[in-house]
């Protein structure tokens, strides 16, 4: 018997996975196309309260654009690449002018990523996402868990601070002038209205 040999694919490059559809959604690890998970109803339904908070503050305030997923980052080296699709992401006026990378990908992280978990996520995959993020030059990195009713912020040279929906939320450095309670990023409580 004579034992095969099998080649694994070439990896996939920047131009290639940017000429993709935009359904399915895939995110580009290390050279592999890794399809997303449909979102859940409240995975969205946060993704918006966010955008509706965070964008807001943002228009009213000049400081950049807001983006509901579907914007890939390039946050790893080119050969093989790494392209990361955050639930929510902010890019600050001042590094808005960075040329894009195959027509479409911004070269770098924003300065704020958003990730919502979702019942797919790993601990593994969420902690490396927060790296690549940051040490591709972001300022910071929130982490909503619906079910705790929790976010995590993330920033460089500091350790991760979580803050509960009784707690208020704000921009820092990285979004200037921020402020909302946690609660008003959340989906609400939905309370039970059958009677004994």
């Amino acid at each position: 018997m004579t034992s095969q040999s099998t080649t694994a694919a070439p990896p996939v490059t920047l131009e290639e996975y940017a000429a993709l559809p935009q359904h399915p959604r895939y995110e580009l690890v290390k050279g592999v196309l890794v399809q997303q998970m449909v979102a859940s109803e409240e995975h969205e339904h946060t993704g918006s309260l966010v955008v509706i908070r965070v964008g807001n503050h943002v228009l009213m305030n000049s400081l950049g654009r807001v983006y509901l997923s579907n914007r890939g980052y390039v946050t790893g080296p080119n050969s093989p690449a790494t392209s990361r699709m955050p639930d929510v992401s902010f890019v600050s006026n001042e590094r808005l002018d960075q040329p894009e990378l195959a027509g479409m990908l911004y070269n770098g992280a924003p300065d704020l990523a958003v990730e919502i978990l979702s019942d797919s996520n790993t601990p593994a995959e969420i902690a490396q996402k927060i790296a690549e993020y940051l040490n591709a030059g972001g300022k910071a990195v929130w982490v909503i868990d619906i079910d705790a009713r929790t976010l995590t912020v993330h920033t460089p040279n500091a350790p991760p601070l979580t803050l509960t929906d009784a707690d208020t939320i704000t921009g820092a450095d990285y979004l200037p002038g921020f402020t909302c309670p946690l609660a008003d990023l959340l989906p609400a409580i939905a309370s039970s209205t059958n009677d004994a």
